[in-house]
């Protein structure tokens, strides 16, 4: 069995700088991280790997710092990682960004699963997942909270509708799985010495097959004109006394105060 997992390095903080020159995040100097959902994607691959066999993979896409998120993967139990990275790549939005991940996986040959956190907390699009499916042609089971495996047909089942939906797809598959899909095991020694050690190929768009004006800001289809961070929510306030009738008379006081009653 060959699983993919593709994950994404993220920034670390909520209060991120936004350049005023293309719109879009600046990552460079900025601290960072494995994108959260991730570890979960990483989980359900050597989970896969520990019932079926086979290896698992990592995929990251990013300048040459985003080859340290794929060392958390390998301490975990990951096989190998894989960086691609080009300059030429630089903005790509999702359907570009897709392509390249797409055009990866598909060098890789033969890939029965690819496993992917649902989301990245920087775009928060869920995007990729279903533009990998398309680009290879694979089924897409997405927002997975649980997954399971059975002669190759994987079953999962996700949150729908204010209800619960059960989904069966044969491989190959990409499946996005949700913080509720496991729980992530924690490195051993051998993982974290075979992490420290590792050595990543690093694929550019040449390595891809991929013309320069499929990947970056001319193989996308849109452009980002606008970036800004959302308004504070207001902060409520807490009404407190001793006993509960001191707090009803304290709120009624509040809303006297405010002429609200």
């Amino acid at each position: 069995m060959k699983t993919v997992v593709l994950v994404k390095q993220v920034p670390a903080v909520s209060d991120i700088e936004i350049s005023p020159a293309d719109h879009n995040l600046v990552r460079v100097g900025a601290p960072s991280q494995l994108n959260p959902v991730d570890v979960h994607a990483i989980e359900a691959a050597l989970a896969v790997k520990d019932q079926e066999g086979g290896e698992v993979i990592l995929i990251t896409m990013g300048t040459a710092l985003a080859g340290e998120i794929l060392r958390e993967g390998i301490a975990m139990g990951a096989d190998r990682g894989i960086l691609a990275s080009d300059e030429r790549m630089a903005g790509s939005d999702t359907l570009a960004t897709g392509r390249i991940l797409a055009a990866a996986i598909a060098k890789l040959g033969d890939v029965d699963l690819v496993f992917t956190g649902k989301r990245s907390s920087d775009g928060d699009t869920g995007q990729i997942p279903p533009a990998i499916a398309q680009q290879l042609h694979m089924n897409l089971l997405s927002y997975a909270d649980e997954v399971d495996l059975n002669d190759n047909v994987l079953t999962g089942v996700r949150d729908n509708r204010g209800g619960r939906e059960t989904l069966t797809v044969p491989l190959p598959a990409v499946v996005s799985v949700t913080e509720k899909s496991n729980t992530p095991r924690a490195p051993k020694i051998k993982g974290k010495m075979a992490a420290k050690k590792a050595v990543f190929d690093v694929w550019r768009l040449e390595d891809l097959g991929l013309a320069p004006e499929k990947a970056g800001k001319a193989g996308s289809a849109t452009k980002v004109t606008e970036l800004f961070p959302p308004e504070p929510a207001p902060v409520g306030q807490k009404i407190t006394g001793a006993t509960a009738a001191e707090m009803a008379a304290n709120l009624v006081r509040e809303l006297r105060t405010r002429n609200l009653v």
